[in-house]
Parts: structure tokens; C-alpha cells; sequence
């Protein structure tokens, strides 16, 4: 990289499950799709179920794009939302 030039870094981060885990502990909070507000029980975060989301997304998404090798972030990352899911039907 040249002094001086801006460098960004797109990465793609599949949604599908983002609402059905917190974004903060990534435990697997189950709901609806008519619940609309989420609330874990294990970090107490409290939010609307589509910023959780987001959030979860950016968290996924800036750890892919950190200097570690992206795969196995993401593998580690969706091992973990598995184990949870299987731990906390």
C-alpha cells in the first residue's frame, strides 16, 4: 500500500440467522418473525431485532477482514452459532 491512499475492504456476510442470535454473547435467542424486539436472557442486551442484526453482521464482517485468515474466522464463527443453537434449542 502507497503512503496516502485509502484502502477499503468489502466483505459479504450472510444474513440468514443474524435475528436469531445476540449480536453481543451470540447466544441463539429463538423468535418469530413477528417478534420484532430482541431480549437475551444470557447478556440481558435489549434492542430491536433488525439492529441486533446489523450489529451481528458488522461483528461477523469486521472479523473477516481482520489480518487473520478469513475462512477460518467465518468456520469459527458459524461452529459457535451451531453450537449454541444445538446447546439452546
Amino acid at each position: 500500500m502507497l503512503p496516502g491512499n485509502l484502502v477499503s475492504e468489502l466483505s459479504r456476510v450472510d444474513p440468514k440467522g443474524t435475528s436469531q442470535h445476540c449480536w453481543e454473547c451470540l447466544r441463539k435467542v429463538s423468535k418469530s418473525l413477528s417478534e420484532r424486539w430482541h431480549s437475551c436472557p444470557k447478556c440481558g442486551q435489549e434492542l430491536d431485532r433488525d439492529y441486533n442484526s446489523a450489529l451481528l453482521i458488522q461483528k461477523i464482517g469486521l472479523l473477516s477482514t481482520q489480518e487473520e485468515d478469513i475462512t477460518s474466522v467465518k468456520t469459527a464463527v458459524r461452529a459457535y452459532l451451531a453450537e449454541e443453537s444445538r446447546a439452546f434449542p
